[in-house]
């Protein structure tokens, strides 16, 4: 009897325990329903064009009627409402949602907040900072330069480009010929324009020099090289002949250059365009260009005598040659140099005329 009473009394208690059991996920899952059940918001980027901007972000309704707006403006009050919405679909997952603003300007601060019955939830606060494009900071320079006449002045101008081109400093480096030594500073610095335009001068230019900009401070910024060739000097005299035609052509070269070869050298008119019959052609435009013109080509030189630059003294060396002038022109003297501190370099043009000729008699029948 004593035995099977507490059989009984094992069986009910294994009852009692199974039943609390089973009665723990019931009891979870009622407790999991009755909990609140606010909206989950994420506010989104912002697409702008101009002033416009097109607010996104994503509301999931947690099975409740969802409404929904968005706030911005200026500071973290924000101060603008959108108008509210309701969501179309009242499921349990996000829907991505969108609207249209105007008046919406860099800096401003933005926020998506939804409101169902169990609370109303605000997404995380975003500012609208746009990346802003900087233009890379450069040099705009000539790609070519005209032979400085020796003593002359060379004259630099460009532009720096660049987000801070206005006012910046900037300094002029300088290797002479032969190139060997580094890049050394010439003169003061000088400020940039409000428009990135600057102008280094380099007076009394006695030999070519390669020369380069560089921006003062950090990061640095260095030009590409710019060459700058000093022009031998050459100065042409003219005297006359007692004896028709022929004229004595000489002068100096300024510094000795002993032994240079010298031409006298026939400047030649550019060729005109010519049509089909031999008429000139004027100057033609550039299809699409709004009239731009073909660029006109400068007077070419045919070499008519040849000598040498003969010894002067230590700073001058001299040339002469008497010519047979046969056609009447604009002549210079062109000193041919090989590589060095100066370049080659031509005298002033002078005009000679030959002389003229008479015309032969017909003879009579």
């Amino acid at each position: 009897m004593r035995s099977s009473r507490i059989r009984r009394v094992a069986v009910v208690q294994v009852l009692a325990l199974t039943s609390v059991v089973l009665a723990l996920p019931l009891a979870s899952q009622a407790a999991s329903t009755s909990a609140p059940a606010k909206p989950s918001v994420i506010t989104g980027a912002a697409r702008v064009t101009g002033t416009t901007a097109v607010l996104s972000g994503s509301v999931n309704p947690h099975n409740l009627v969802t409404t929904y707006y968005f706030q911005y403006g200026p500071t973290k009050a924000f101060g603008t409402l959108t108008p509210t919405v309701t969501l179309k679909a009242a499921g349990s997952t996000a829907e991505k949602v969108t609207q249209t603003v105007t008046g919406f300007l860099p800096g401003y601060h933005y926020q998506l907040v939804a409101r169902n019955e169990d609370g109303v939830k605000p997404g995380h606060e975003r500012v609208f900072n746009p990346k802003v494009k900087t233009k890379k900071t450069g040099f705009v320079l000539p790609k070519t330069y005209a032979a400085t006449p020796l003593g002359g002045t060379f004259i630099l101008s460009g532009t720096l480009t660049g987000s801070k081109d206005a006012g910046r400093e900037l300094v002029l480096q300088a290797s002479p010929y032969p190139y060997r030594t580094a890049y050394a500073a010439v003169g003061a610095p000088i400020l940039t324009s409000a428009t990135g335009a600057f102008t280094f001068r380099v007076a009394n230019m006695r030999t070519s020099t390669k020369f380069r900009v560089v921006t003062v401070g950090t990061p640095s910024v260095t030009s590409f090289i710019v060459p700058a060739q000093v022009q031998v000097r050459v100065v042409l005299k003219v005297r006359a002949s007692s004896h028709k035609g022929l004229v004595r052509l000489y002068g100096t070269v300024t510094p000795a250059e002993a032994g240079a070869h010298v031409l006298v050298q026939l400047e030649k008119p550019p060729k005109e365009e010519q049509n089909e019959t031999g008429e000139k052609l004027g100057k033609l435009e550039k299809p699409g260009k709004g009239g731009s013109e073909k660029k006109e080509k400068g007077p070419t030189y045919a070499t008519k005598f040849k000598t040498v630059v003969k010894p002067g003294t230590k700073a001058i060396s001299r040339f002469s040659i008497v010519v047979n002038i046969t056609a009447t022109g604009r002549y210079r003297v062109f000193v041919e140099l090989p590589i060095g501190p100066l370049v080659s370099g031509h005298s002033e043009g002078v005009t000679l005329h030959a002389p003229a000729t008479k015309a032969k008699k017909k003879k009579k029948a």
